[in-house]
């Protein structure tokens, strides 16, 4: 059965129009017509009533009873049709809080992919509530979040942690390199919401809670782009705080009683068996690498799991 004749009866289902069908898919409404009556001719039924002028069409029968059939073919057709090139290049699935994979793993992730070009690599930003989800039914191979859970059904262990600095507008200019919560006015704040409950309560005690912040937002590519653009000041994670110190000339500085340190938790399905462990274990044992080369994070040397 040919997969062609399918996808061109699914795009009529779905249009409900010969005619949008053939726009859709960039071919004509004879070649349109030709393809379903192929499929029709082989299945010895009518799947499609065509309506006058061909503008209008509607699944018969037999068609509203092939269209899930047809849709499952077109899926196990396509897995056929890649199935060469995934056994030839094995793959991984890796998660990633944003914050974290956007200031920090962009730069491992860069360097991964130009060094092992046989190994294909997935990545997918979302949030700890989700990249839980996605490891307990092993759609991620491994993940990384900032907010542990626990599940039976999900390996959690600690990573690595980093230090949460002042990142300040140059503008804005404190005298040494360490600065009092105190000499910080909320006014001026970036404030992101960050998952850890340490921020928070980091705020709740140094600040008035009727003052409110500048901006507040849970979007770190928000908070970068506010940051970049106005005199402000903010609490990140040291890596996050490199960024803005390179792209938006901001100054950084130690912070006296700071918040809690931000704690990176590494996350795995159990139960499922990685198509390709050889490509996890290259990956863990790099990715560990490039954490040890900043200065600012700190490898946990706690290795067993967070819930037993």
């Amino acid at each position: 059965m040919d997969l062609e004749n399918i996808e061109v009866f699914l795009e009529i289902a779905r249009t409900r129009s010969i005619s949008g069908a053939a726009k859709n898919l960039f071919i004509s409404q004879s070649a349109v017509s030709y393809r379903l009556k192929m499929l029709e001719d082989e299945l010895d039924c009518k799947l499609i009533e065509r309506g006058r002028g061909q503008n209008q069409s509607r699944l018969t029968k037999e068609g509203e009873a092939f269209l899930p059939l047809a849709e499952r073919l077109k899926d196990v057709r396509c897995d056929i049709k890649s199935f060469k090139e995934i056994s030839c290049h094995p793959s991984i699935t890796v998660g990633c809080v944003e914050s974290m994979g956007i200031y920090l793993l962009d730069e491992f992730y860069n360097s991964m992919v130009k060094r092992n070009n046989k190994v294909k690599m997935y990545f997918v930003l979302s949030t700890d509530e989700k990249l839980y989800e996605m490891a307990q039914h092993g759609t991620i191979d491994v993940g990384y979040v900032v907010a542990p859970q626990q599940n039976k059904n999900v390996s959690t262990r600690r990573f690595f942690k980093e230090r949460m600095i002042l990142a300040a507008s140059s503008d804005m200019e404190f005298a040494g390199t360490t600065v009092r919560p105190g000499q910080l006015d909320i006014r001026d704040a970036c404030q992101f919401d960050w998952k850890e409950q340490g921020i928070r309560l980091w705020y709740e005690h140094w600040f008035n809670p009727k003052e409110l912040p500048y901006i507040k937002t849970n979007s770190p590519p928000l908070a970068f782009s506010f940051m970049k653009n106005h005199d402000c000041w903010g609490i990140v994670p040291h890596s996050m705080g490199i960024r803005l110190m390179e792209d938006a000339q901001m100054r950084l500085y130690e912070l006296e009683n700071p918040p809690l340190e931000r704690m990176c938790y590494r996350i795995a399905p159990k139960g499922y068996g990685c198509l390709y462990p050889e490509a996890i274990e290259i990956w863990n044992r790099e990715i560990e690498e490039f954490i040890q080369s900043k200065q600012w994070l700190t490898v946990c040397k706690e290795s067993g799991e967070l819930y037993d």
